[in-house]
């Protein structure tokens, strides 16, 4: 008859002998993972499993990688702290460094690169990865464009506005109020989106009085109606063309 000791010891070898198979299995099954799946490389060509483990660095050496399981694609953080980049305006220069372009000057040349105003050219980070060698890889299907007033093409769904002066406009979106707002990229000053509109000719307008006053009998798009007679869209719910004309829920051009 077996002492209880040896019934102990047993057991315990048993349960080593179990833990040493799955940690030989999970080391095999990463190996077989890591050799046959898709490699992200980033500018020094570190290859990674995932995008989300890609790390972009700017050229003072500082480092941007996403939380996938905070927020996703949405953000790039900034050296593993609580500072945080959207990755809309996030780029690679073509030195394969990140630029952050906060004022929102930055837009589609074509399905290969962006364009800067100045003619620089730039890749939208949230799509570009490195091939080994440290050059950019990068593509993007022109179909999934999004357009400004100008016509103006971005990777992007929140494209800039601009007022009837020429300031330009972006939106953001605060978590603490649950609100969204208008910022005008010259001088900072925000505007609450529940009164940020668009007049018919796609200029931004803010309802400084919160006077305008919704109308019912003009389907497939949010149309309100100002003290001056005029009519003014929500700028939230309008879209643009690649001609620059406004286009309501549907895609169809507003007559």
């Amino acid at each position: 008859m077996e002492k209880p000791r040896s019934k102990i010891v047993s057991v315990i070898v048993s349960v080593l002998l179990v833990a040493v198979l799955i940690a030989l299995l999970t080391a095999v099954a990463f190996s077989f993972v890591y050799i046959f799946h898709e490699k992200y490389y980033d500018k020094n060509g570190k290859a990674n499993i995932y995008l989300y483990d890609m790390v972009f660095t700017d050229s003072d050496g500082n480092k941007y990688a996403y939380d996938f399981e905070k927020t996703g694609y949405d953000y790039l953080y900034i050296n593993s702290t609580s500072e945080r980049l959207n990755t809309d305006w996030c780029y690679l220069d073509s030195d394969g460094y990140i630029h952050y372009d906060d004022d929102l000057s930055i837009s589609a040349e074509n399905e290969t690169c962006c364009i800067d105003e100045d003619g620089s050219l730039y890749y939208p980070a949230r799509y570009a990865t490195f091939y080994r060698d440290g050059t950019i890889k990068y593509s993007y299907n022109a179909a999934n464009f999004s357009y400004d007033r100008l016509g103006k093409a971005y990777t992007y769904d929140h494209v800039p506005y601009y007022d009837s002066k020429g300031n330009r406009y972006k939106y953001v979106f605060d978590s603490a109020s649950l609100k969204g707002w208008y910022i005008n990229v010259s001088t900072g000053e925000a505007f609450e989106n529940v009164y940020c509109f668009v007049d018919e000719n796609g200029f931004f307008v803010y309802d400084s009085n919160h006077s305008f006053v919704e109308q019912d009998d003009i389907k497939n798009v949010r149309a309100y109606m100002g003290p001056d007679g005029e009519t003014y869209y929500l700028a939230s719910g309008i879209f643009w063309n690649e001609n620059g004309e406004l286009l309501d829920s549907f895609g169809k051009v507003i007559d």
